[in-house]
């Protein structure tokens, strides 16, 4: 077991572990879109979600399964890498626990510092009920950090370092500065949008940042865990208030 849990930095932050670690939360997420949606005229749907459906439609993919396919194409593309590289797609079970509990821990630690800078934030004021919050909330985490921290930091990065030729670690720290920036604006746009003001940019940058290193050093599936369960948290202190 000794020998395993030396494993665990290693495998649990690769894109199979995460991939399987997040299904659960994708799962979950669609329910609660068929839930919440099922008689609605308008689909309330996560921001970061509606943002990527925007940019496949500009692309002629307008399909309303689009996104569906572009999961299952991702599911079957990693699958096989995973068992090409590693020569096999098992996971241990035990990793996927400790995941959790580092998903806990960091979700704890990002909780603590914007509640004690009296900065805790969710953009949840679109919805009217708990569950309508309680699923935005964990659109987020998938699709807010599927944007901005798995597509944008890795393209940004790549960019710089390949294309620039800057220094690795240059390129990587100015992507994860970008991205969480970016991630802090992202939040004041559109009519569900928060009414702009410097502190909450400033805090929610700082947060954007704390979850790029996450991705960086954690992978993308305890940085999702991470963000939704800060946001589920902060939910209910919002909804205790």
């Amino acid at each position: 077991m000794s020998s395993s849990w030396r494993d665990y930095p290693r495998l649990s932050r690769t894109a199979w572990y995460s991939l399987i670690f997040i299904l659960p939360l994708v799962a979950i997420y669609e329910i609660l879109a068929v839930l919440i949606n099922w008689e609605s005229v308008t689909q309330l749907r996560n921001g970061a979600d509606v943002l990527l459906r925007q940019l496949l439609y500009v692309f002629g993919l307008t399909t309303p399964h689009i996104m569906g396919i572009f999961f299952i194409a991702g599911v079957i593309a990693t699958w096989m890498w995973q068992r090409q590289k590693h020569g096999t797609t098992q996971v241990a079970g035990i990793f996927l626990t400790g995941m959790m509990a580092e998903s806990l821990l960091w979700a704890g630690i990002l909780l603590v510092f914007l509640a004690a800078a009296d900065q805790l934030m969710m953009i949840v004021t679109v919805s009217d009920t708990v569950l309508k919050k309680a699923f935005l909330a964990v659109g987020a985490g998938i699709y807010e950090e599927g944007v901005f921290r798995l597509i944008l930091i890795t393209g940004l990065a790549t960019f710089f370092q390949h294309i620039l030729d800057w220094q690795r670690q240059i390129a990587w720290g100015m992507a994860i500065g970008i991205a969480a920036v970016l991630f802090s604006l992202f939040h004041y746009i559109g009519p569900a949008g928060e009414t702009f003001s410097w502190n909450s940019f400033g805090y929610r940058s700082v947060a954007g940042g704390i979850l790029g290193l996450l991705f960086i050093y954690r992978g993308f599936g305890i940085t999702a865990y991470a963000h939704t369960i800060y946001n589920l948290l902060a939910l209910g202190l919002q909804t205790v208030r």
